[in-house]
C-alpha cells in the first residue's frame, strides 16, 4: 500500500494534507508527492526538508520535468509505487485516524472492488454532513468527524457508479487489467470517470469506504487559468460518447437511492444530529387518551434530549394541546405547508396514533427518510359497527394494510395489537417492536383539581362509581349499567355512576344505554351521563370517585387504571387483551361478563379498605415499571433503527372492489389503479415510489404533464384540420 498527493499550487492547504497523513499514517507505509511542475516551489521544499528531518519516514517526493496534467501525473506515480495499492489524496484533504486501514478494509470486502472512496464534506455523491458539498459543522474537527463517522458507521460499503477523486485507494490488480488514467483527460478532469468505466465494464466495481471521512477544502489544490469550465465540457461530452448509460446512473445516485443514501444518512446524522417529526395533528382534538399519549411521549423525548424534535400540528391546536406544547419550548412546531417546502426531509417521521386516511400515507413518505407508525389496535380494522357501511369499513381495512406495509417501522403498545397484525398478515415481524407507554404524566396533570359541569347536585356523602371513556360499543359502558341494577338489586347500593367521555357518530353505545335507562327509573335515577371532560375535571371526578369501572371488552394499552391508582381510587377491569400485559389479572375484578358477580366483588371492595388499598398497589407495582422516560429509550432505539435501516418501498396492494368514494379517488384514478385498471400491478410500488421521492419525483412527472399537454394540443390542432 502507498499513498500518493499530488500537489500544483495550494501550498497552505497542502501543509496541512501532508500534517494530517503523517499523523495519521503508519510509518511503513510508503507517502510519495508527485509535484506536477507547479510554480510554486515551496511544497516540494517542504517535503525535502521533511524528508531529512525524518529519514526514518518513507516519504518520497516525485517532481515532473513539465507539467503533465493531472493524469500524466498520478501514471507517473503509480509507476514509481509498483506493484502496491494506491490512495490517491488530493493534496487540498485533511485525514483522520486510521483511515488507511479502514480504506483497505473496504477495497478488499469483495474480490471484484477496484476502488475504495472515502466520504468526504465536497465529494458530489458522496457529500455528507449536507448533500450539498460545504463545511464540515463548526462545533467538530476533522479528526472529531472522522472518530464520530468511524464509530457510527454501517460498514455498508455502497456501490458507485464511479471512483470519486478526492480520496480513493485504486487496487493494483485494477490498474494491470484496464491501464493507466487516460492522458485525453488532460489537465483533469474526469480522468476517474473514464478509469471507473473501463473497471465496469471489466466486471469490477466501486466501493464507498462508508467509515473514512475526509475533509475537502474544495477544489483549491486545481490552481488553473479561467478555462476550467470549458475543460470541464469538454472531458464530460468524452465521457458521455463514450457511456452514455454514466451520466443518468450518478443522476440515480445523487437522487439518494438505496445503500449509498443508507451509508450518508448515518454519516450525516453522526454529525448533525437525528431530526425526529411527530405528527401531532391530532391535538386539535377533543382531548382523549391518544391526546395524553402523544403530549406524554414528546415530553419524554424532550427530556432525553438525543434527537432534535419538531412536531407537525394542525392549522388550529386544541387548549389542552398548546398548553402542553407551551410547556415544551425544545419542542419546535411546524404546519404541513411548512414542512413539505423544507429543503431536506427530516430523518424519521412519527405517527404515534392510526393511520386514518389515504393521503397521510404518501405525506409521511414526502416529509422524512423513514416512517415510523404506531398502530394502537385492530379494533376499528375487525369491527365494521364504527363505519356507515362496508364500503366505508373495507376503506378503512385498505388504508390500514396500505399504512402498515408502507412504513419502515410500525410499533404497537401490546404483543396482543402486534400478535394481530401479525396474524392478520399486515407487516413483516422484522418491521415490528412492542413499546409499552408510560403511565407516570407528567405534562398532562392538571394544575388544580375542577367540579365538573352537570354535577352540581352531588353530595359529598353520596358514593360515586365512574366509569370514563369515549362511548365506543367495545368500551362496554352497558356492562357497567347492568353492575349498578345489580349492586341496587343485591347490596341496595344508594350511590350513583357516573358515565363521562365523547361521544363518537359511528359505533356509540349511547342508544342502548338510553334503551337500558328507559326501562328502569330507579337505575336512570342513579346515572349522570357527562361528554367529554377537561383533564382538570376528570382529575377531580377520580379523586371524587369511590370505585372507577373500566368494562372494556378490547384494548390496545388502557390508560384508566393507572389514572385512577394515581389518585389513590381502586378499579375494577376484566382480564384479557392487551390489560394482561400489564396489569396483574387477580387484581381485576370483573367477572366478564357477570353482572352480578361483578357488582358482588364492587360491593366487597368499596366496602373493605384493606381491598381498596390492595388494588390500589397492584396497580401501582405494575405502573412502576411503566415510566415514560423507558418509553422515550425504546422509541429513541426504534427512531435510530429505522434510520440506519434499509427503507420500505412506499404503497401496498389496492384492495379489490373499493368504490372511489371510499379512497376519494377520482374517477381517472380508479381507471388507473382500481380493479381492471390500466396500469400494471408490478409498476405501482415502483411509480409510489417515485412519485414520493422529493428529487426525482417533481422533474419526471413535470415532464410527464408536459408531453401530455403538448400531444393533447397536437391532437386538437390536428382534429380541427380534419373537421375544416
Amino acid at each position: 500500500m502507498a499513498v500518493l498527493i499530488p500537489v500544483y499550487g495550494g501550498h497552505e492547504l497542502f501543509l496541512a494534507c501532508l500534517a494530517s497523513v503523517l499523523a495519521h499514517t503508519s510509518p511503513e507505509v510508503p507517502i510519495l508527492v508527485c509535484d506536477d511542475a507547479s510554480p510554486d516551489a515551496r511544497p516540494r521544499e517542504h517535503v525535502r526538508e521533511l524528508m531529512a528531518a525524518q529519514p526514518e519516514r518513507r516519504l518520497h517526493l516525485l517532481v515532473q520535468p513539465r507539467n503533465l496534467g493531472f493524469p500524466g501525473n498520478v501514471n507517473a506515480g503509480f509507476a514509481a509505487t509498483a506493484p502496491a495499492d494506491v490512495i490517491i489524496l488530493n493534496s487540498d484533504c485533511e485525514v483522520g485516524a486510521d483511515w488507511v486501514q479502514r480504506l483497505v478494509a473496504a477495497a478488499r470486502s469483495d474480490a471484484t472492488v477496484a476502488t475504495a472512496t472515502a466520504l468526504t464534506n465536497h465529494g458530489t455523491v458522496v457529500s455528507t454532513p449536507a448533500a450539498a458539498p460545504g463545511p464540515l459543522p463548526a462545533e467538530w474537527t476533522v479528526d472529531q468527524a472522522a472518530e464520530a463517522i468511524a464509530a457510527a458507521s454501517l460498514r455498508l460499503r455502497p456501490r458507485l457508479p464511479t471512483a470519486v477523486g478526492h480520496c480513493v485507494l485504486i487496487r493494483r490488480a485494477a490498474l494491470e487489467l484496464v491501464g493507466d488514467l487516460d492522458l485525453a483527460f488532460s489537465p483533469g478532469y474526469g480522468e476517474e470517470v473514464d478509469f471507473s468505466q473501463r473497471c465496469l465494464q471489466a466486471g469490477l466495481c466501486h466501493v464507498v469506504a462508508d467509515d473514512v471521512f475526509v475533509l475537502h477544502h474544495g477544489g483549491s489544490s486545481f490552481e488553473r487559468s479561467g478555462d476550467r469550465s470549458e475543460i470541464q465540457l469538454a472531458h464530460e461530452a468524452i465521457i458521455n460518447a463514450r457511456y452514455p448509460y454514466y451520466a443518468p446512473a450518478v443522476a440515480h445516485a445523487e437522487a439518494e437511492l438505496g445503500q449509498l443514501a443508507r451509508a450518508l444518512s448515518v454519516a450525516r446524522r453522526a454529525l448533525s444530529g437525528t431530526e425526529v417529526l411527530i405528527d401531532a395533528r391530532v391535538l386539535s382534538s377533543t382531548t382523549t387518551g391518544t391526546q395524553v399519549h402523544l403530549v406524554e411521549l414528546l415530553g419524554a423525548l424532550a427530556r432525553a434530549g438525543q434527537v432534535r424534535l419538531t412536531a407537525l400540528v394542525g392549522a388550529e391546536i386544541s387548549a389542552y394541546g398548546a398548553a402542553a406544547l407551551a410547556r415544551m419550548p425544545q419542542v419546535a412546531t411546524i404546519r404541513r405547508e411548512e414542512a413539505q417546502a423544507r429543503s431536506r426531509r427530516f430523518d424519521v417521521v412519527h405517527r404515534p396514533f392510526q393511520v386514518d386516511h389515504l393521503d397521510d400515507i404518501a405525506l409521511l413518505r414526502r416529509l422524512a427518510d423513514r416512517v415510523v407508525v404506531t398502530n394502537q389496535d385492530l379494533i376499528g380494522y375487525h369491527n365494521p359497527a364504527y363505519f356507515p357501511d362496508y364500503a366505508g369499513w373495507a376503506g378503512y381495512r385498505a388504508i390500514t394494510r396500505a399504512a402498515l406495509a408502507s412504513a419502515d417501522a410500525v410499533l404497537f403498545f401490546s404483543q396482543h395489537a402486534q400478535a394481530q397484525a401479525l396474524a392478520e398478515n399486515l407487516v413483516e415481524p422484522s418491521r415490528t417492536r412492542v413499546i409499552h407507554i408510560g403511565v407516570d404524566h407528567v405534562l398532562s396533570a392538571p394544575a388544580e383539581p375542577q367540579r365538573p359541569r352537570g354535577l352540581a347536585d352531588l353530595d359529598a356523602q353520596t358514593p360515586v362509581m365512574v366509569c370514563i371513556g369515549t362511548d365506543f360499543l367495545h368500551k362496554n359502558r352497558v356492562f357497567a349499567l347492568r353492575m349498578l341494577a345489580e349492586l341496587q338489586r343485591r347490596h341496595a347500593w344508594p350511590g350513583r355512576l357516573i358515565l363521562a367521555g365523547p361521544s363518537v357518530t359511528r359505533g356509540s353505545s349511547r342508544g342502548q344505554e338510553a334503551r337500558r335507562l328507559s326501562l328502569d327509573p330507579g337505575l336512570a335515577a342513579a346515572v349522570t351521563e357527562l361528554g367529554a371532560l377537561t383533564e382538570a375535571e376528570k382529575s377531580w371526578l377520580l379523586a371524587r370517585a369511590q370505585l372507577v369501572l373500566y368494562p372494556t371488552v378490547h384494548e390496545g394499552f388502557g390508560l384508566v387504571p393507572f389514572e385512577a391508582a394515581e389518585h389513590g381510587r381502586p378499579c375494577m377491569w376484566a382480564a384479557g387483551t392487551s390489560l394482561s400485559e400489564v396489569l396483574d389479572d387477580g387484581a381485576a375484578g370483573l367477572v366478564a361478563w357477570d353482572p352480578a358477580l361483578s357488582a358482588d366483588a364492587a360491593f366487597a371492595l368499596m366496602s373493605d379498605p384493606e381491598r381498596t388499598a390492595a388494588n390500589v398497589a397492584a396497580i401501582r407495582t405494575a405502573g412502576a415499571a411503566l415510566s415514560w422516560d423507558a418509553t422515550a429509550a425504546e422509541l429513541l432505539r426504534a427512531y435510530r433503527d429505522a434510520a440506519d435501516g434499509p427503507a420500505v418501498p412506499g404503497g401496498a396492494e389496492p384492495a379489490s372492489g373499493l368504490s372511489a368514494g371510499v379512497l376519494q379517488l377520482s374517477e381517472d384514478a380508479i381507471n388507473l389503479v382500481g380493479p381492471g385498471g390500466a396500469l400494471p400491478g408490478e409498476m405501482e410500488r415502483p411509480l409510489l415510489a417515485l412519485a414520493t421521492h422529493r428529487s426525482l419525483g417533481g422533474p419526471i412527472f413535470a415532464g410527464v404533464r408536459l408531453a401530455y399537454r403538448v400531444g393533447f394540443a397536437l391532437s386538437r390542432a390536428r382534429r380541427g384540420l380534419t373537421q375544416e
